[in-house]
């Protein structure tokens, strides 16, 4: 299923080296209801709720292009997603929106 429109961030894009290009999304919290973007440093357990931030869109794009957080991410099709982090896992590049 298709990931809805608003809950995907188009500051910037990982181009993974399949190909594919993946982007942040916000994640909506189970026992809270809060939508937000998911950030950590990565590492053990760095996929998990206990390890990640919660913040908003500013702050996301901050954290992950110049302080080397990672970020959940997924394609328009819903078909990729993960933990995303530049220079790991299979991130060739990341891709900047002007606007």
């Amino acid at each position: 299923m298709p990931t809805s429109q608003e809950r995907i961030s188009r500051k910037f894009s990982f181009i993974l080296n399949n190909g594919a290009e993946v982007f942040p999304i916000q994640m909506k919290r189970r026992d809270t209801g809060t939508i937000a973007f998911r950030i950590s440093l990565g590492g053990t357990d760095g996929n998990t709720l206990k390890a990640c931030e919660e913040v908003d869109e500013e702050t996301m794009v901050r954290k992950v292009l110049e302080e080397g957080y990672a970020v959940r991410c997924k394609s328009l099709d819903g078909n990729k997603h993960g933990l995303y982090k530049h220079g790991h896992r299979s991130v060739r590049e990341i891709r900047r929106n002007a606007t």
